[in-house]
């Protein structure tokens, strides 16, 4: 494992999560997006702490911030998602990383608007543009690999770009969830729209540093088998089981190592944390 791939880990990790309203089909997850009640709101801040270790490396290594603001974008009211994650300082003398993705979506029903990535790995850099129109993503890349190229992707109702699919997620209606049922979410990053899975596996209390003991609602998702992940395990992923729904604690085993990542501050959060137990 490189530090290279702790962009990617914190993005799948904290943003592997989507769902629709309605349900629209099979590849939907239901959730509500009645906007009296969704979980967050506009100047909600997220800071997340991951953590690596493999041999002599035990460390936290990398940080993870996302934020949502309300905005205008094109004279329509929008929501403005930003995912960050970088190395810390220390370990950019290894390899320094920079990763920063933003999205727009409709405050009324989240139809997406924009979405933008920049993405800095030593010496590869990667930028998105995306567009969207009725049943197709315009997409701009540019890379240091190939240049500028244009691409159209297919979308339908239930393909999200990474924070939306995030921010989606957060509205899921649990209730209609089975334990150990079988999910899927698809979402477009660079030139590729994928479809992966999760697992619901019930609610369990899970100790996190700094918030004590926090009553959660428990999900696996399906890893591909490649350079980082073997494939022969899952993503683990705890989110408070209350009206916010925000991801506290994740673990993945990786072919070498363990990353660990886990809920390091927050702020304007639209409720009360409900799920943290007295310990």
């Amino acid at each position: 494992m490189n530090l290279k791939h702790l962009p990617g880990l914190v993005a799948l990790m904290l943003l592997l999560s989507a769902a629709a309203v309605p349900v629209y089909g099979q590849k939907c997850i239901p959730v509500n997006l009645n906007k009296d009640k969704l979980a967050f709101k506009g100047g909600e801040k997220l800071v997340f702490t991951i953590h690596y270790k493999w041999g002599i490396v035990n460390a936290d290594v990398a940080q993870a911030i996302i934020k949502l603001d309300s905005t205008r974008l094109n004279g329509k009211k929008v929501y403005h998602g930003s995912l960050s994650g970088n190395t810390q300082k220390i370990y950019e003398q290894v390899f320094k990383v920079r990763e920063h993705m933003d999205s727009w979506f409709t405050c009324d029903g989240f139809d997406p608007v924009k979405f933008t990535r920049d993405a800095r790995e030593g010496n590869y850099w990667c930028t998105n543009l995306y567009t969207y129109s009725g049943s197709q993503i315009n997409a701009t890349i540019n890379n240091s690999r190939k240049g500028e190229f244009n691409v159209t992707l297919p979308k339908d109702n239930c393909t999200f770009d990474l924070p939306l699919m995030y921010y989606v997620m957060r509205n899921m209606d649990v209730s209609k969830l089975k334990v150990g049922g079988r999910y899927p979410m698809t979402f477009a990053c660079d030139s590729h729209v994928r479809t992966l899975s999760f697992v619901y596996l019930g609610k369990e209390n899970r100790k996190v540093r700094g918030m004590g003991t926090v009553r959660c609602l428990k999900f696996g998702f399906d890893v591909v088998k490649g350079e980082v992940f073997s494939g022969d395990s899952k993503l683990y992923a705890w989110f408070t089981d209350d009206a916010n729904k925000i991801p506290v604690y994740f673990v993945a085993p990786l072919k070498l190592g363990e990353v660990r990542g886990r809920l390091y501050s927050s702020s304007g959060v639209r409720h009360p944390f409900t799920s943290i137990e007295s310990d």
